[in-house]
């Protein structure tokens, strides 16, 4: 049931799977909508039990996700998450799936958290390992990755395949596909292919004498440690030596130098 001004698209007891599918479904069967309107829906992808809220919005680079403009703040708890996808005539819907912007939300949290998601949707937040797991395991995604550095100087690398497992192998990334030519920074994401999720509290990376997320301050897909790690803590570089940071190795200027990061995902 639709709640508070959500729209929702449904055919009988079935939801959209996704942002792409709700586009999909108005431009098909609604003489209302010539082109989707920004919104909160519900989907439902594949195998999960109960459809959960979505924000779709237009965006960029041919409908990969790029502004938030939540409906609400997504609790602390993880009880709420959303996407964000481009709806322009021709374009495929992408969903959030992470973003870092002022350091106001905590990464540096546990498995659980990490798992239902947290943090704000007009500002930062992680949507959750569940629902990402989820959603990449109903189709075929790409993921984009957009960074801007302190002087707004902006990067993005883009890889034709994304996907991890669900809990039970501990949201390994089992699929980061080939680095793409258009991409504007180095390729720093691919040595965390086959990695498993590493938190504080569930230590699953290569290292062989230590947690990657304690001394990163962070969870991610590590190996050992890291080449880019976007959920680590937020700071810029203020002298020769900064223990961790908002991480992707190869950049101008230097490893913490980054203020804004979004991850996004779109199916093929």
């Amino acid at each position: 049931m639709a709640e508070d001004g959500d729209l929702t698209v449904s055919t009988g007891s079935e939801y959209p799977r996704d942002c792409s599918e709700v586009r999909d479904y108005l431009m098909k069967f609604s003489s209302r909508f010539s082109t989707m309107k920004s919104g909160v829906y519900l989907i439902q992808p594949d195998d999960a039990l109960e459809p959960f809220r979505v924000y779709c919005n237009n965006s960029i680079d041919g409908g990969v996700g790029l502004l938030i403009k939540p409906h609400a703040d997504m609790r602390e708890s993880g009880s709420e998450s959303g996407f964000v996808c481009g709806s322009e005539s021709g374009s495929v819907c992408g969903s959030i799936i992470q973003r870092r912007v002022d350091g106001s939300v905590d990464f540096f949290r546990k498995w659980y958290d990490y798992k239902h998601g947290f943090g704000f949707l007009n500002g930062e937040f992680w949507l959750g390992n569940d629902k990402i797991s989820l959603l990449t395991n109903q189709k075929k995604y790409e993921i984009r990755i957009d960074m801007n550095n302190q002087h707004d100087v902006p990067y993005f690398a883009k890889y034709d395949r994304f996907r991890i497992s669900d809990e039970s192998s501990k949201y390994r990334l089992v699929e980061l596909g080939q680095y793409l030519p258009e991409s504007t920074c180095t390729d720093s994401f691919a040595i965390h292919r086959n990695m498993s999720f590493t938190t504080t509290d569930n230590d699953n990376d290569k290292h062989g004498t230590g947690n990657c997320a304690l001394s990163q301050g962070s969870a991610w897909w590590y190996n050992r440690c890291d080449e880019c790690d976007l959920n680590s803590r937020y700071f810029f570089r203020t002298g020769d030596f900064v223990d961790a940071c908002i991480e992707w190795t190869g950049l101008p200027g230097g490893n913490c130098n980054l203020k804004f990061t979004e991850m996004k995902v779109r199916p093929l």
